[in-house]
């Protein structure tokens, strides 16, 4: 049996019309809905719920426990002709092998976070090595100091200009092509020398600024842009400082002053690191006497704290033929980054002795710490052909009677 079907019934057009209207009207409706839904989930939320969220106390970060980094400044790296010529008859490759004389000293230079050294000498690429009174040392002295882990290089010395400018110029290359190490007080040009140099370790950075007050009378051509920052030009220095202290935690100076063979320092040095200190200093290592003076701290005027000086840390190695030229010394400091209060202060500074050891006609130089120093090398040193005594009682009356015992507790 077959369902029937009614006849169909035709809307009239009114009746068409009052459904469009219907529909749109439920379909304005609903979007009205959901706009005011999107709305309401963009107004910024009321009041947290304190029993729900995480307090801002245990929210915030925990304030990092003090870090500290190890700073340890040597001096006059003085490579005379009997050192190099031992490095070239060491080396099997025809060039020199400088790394028998440093290697007494290279876990002392690894101990520190940051190793600084003042060379003395220039290296000047395609010239012949040569010794006093116009140095020039070979290039593969820079590699080996490199490779024993210093960090930081002092340029600027009273033998900056023994090779000229070109010489200069050429030893900033050289070194500005070993990553691993930045030099200071010397500088290609305006673009370079605005470049503080600085190096970051274990959270704290250290900027650093060299200069030498004496050039042997030599001076760079005027042509040049070459840059060597002297303390002649003060205000030159003064802005250098003030700019490092706003952009780092330590500033470091070298600076390469005073008298040779002088255990004194001079009224320019004290009243000149009284300006460092007042400038910003933070650390001074001195050079250039080739023998040690004293460690002390240098209050600032303002009262803001104080600086630490070592006046001269003597030669770092040579062939001098005096006894207190064989005795130099390393400042090693050790600086503190306290986060809850953010200051820096230093914790531990101390002077360790060092000694140049040569047998007789200069040969098998190296250089030794003291602790690692003896009397039976002291009585086989070269030095006895020009001084009657040299022992290791003679090196510990020396250190003593220019560095105050407060320095001089053992390194570890």
């Amino acid at each position: 049996m077959k369902l029937k079907h009614g006849k169909k019934r035709r809307l009239k057009p009114a009746g068409i019309v009052l459904i469009v209207v219907l529909v749109l009207l439920l379909v304005a409706g609903a979007v009205f809905g959901a706009m005011t839904l999107l709305k309401r989930d963009t107004v910024p939320a009321g009041p947290v719920d304190t029993e729900s969220s995480v307090s801002s106390e245990e929210s915030s970060e925990p304030i990092p426990e003090p870090t500290s980094a190890r700073l340890i400044g040597f001096g006059d790296d003085l490579i005379h002709v009997s050192i190099f010529r031992q490095a070239k008859a060491r080396a099997t490759d025809g060039g020199y092998d400088f790394s028998y004389a440093y290697e007494p000293v290279k876990n002392l230079v690894n101990l520190a976070d940051i190793a600084s050294i003042n060379q003395e000498t220039m290296m000047a690429k395609d010239r012949e090595p040569s010794g006093y009174p116009l140095f020039n040392s070979p290039q593969e002295l820079a590699y080996c100091l490199a490779d024993m882990g210093f960090d930081l290089v002092n340029l600027a010395n009273n033998h900056s200009l023994d090779q000229r400018a070109s010489g200069l110029q050429s030893t900033l290359e050289l070194w500005n092509s070993i990553d691993s190490v930045e030099t200071t007080g010397a500088y290609l040009n305006e673009e370079d020398y605005s470049r503080i140099r600085s190096i970051e370790k274990n959270g704290i950075t250290f900027g650093f600024i060299g200069m030498t007050e004496l050039t042997n009378g030599l001076s760079l051509p005027k042509d040049t842009e070459l840059i060597l920052l002297q303390p002649q030009a003060e205000e030159k220095v003064k802005a250098r400082i003030e700019e490092a202290r706003e952009k780092f935690d330590v500033v470091v100076v070298n600076v390469h002053w005073g008298v040779e063979y002088t255990f004194k320092p001079t009224d320019f040095q004290r009243s000149f690191a009284q300006k460092l200190a007042d400038w910003g200093a933070d650390i001074i290592l001195g050079h250039h006497p080739h023998v040690i003076q004293p460690v002390e701290w240098v209050e600032r005027t303002d009262g803001s704290g104080k600086a630490l000086v070592v006046y001269s840390l003597g030669n770092f190695i040579s062939t001098q033929e005096m006894g207190p030229t064989m005795i130099g010394g390393a400042l090693d400091v050790t600086v503190e980054k306290e986060y809850e209060n953010n200051t820096i202060s230093i914790k531990e500074a101390r002077f360790i002795p060092l000694v140049t050891h040569y047998g007789y006609g200069k040969s098998d130089v190296r250089v030794y710490p003291l602790d690692e120093y003896t009397d039976e090398l002291a009585a086989k040193h070269g030095i006895h052909q020009h001084i009657s005594r040299f022992d290791i009682d003679y090196i510990n009356e020396t250190v003593s009677s220019v560095i105050d015992e407060s320095f001089l507790t053992p390194y570890q």
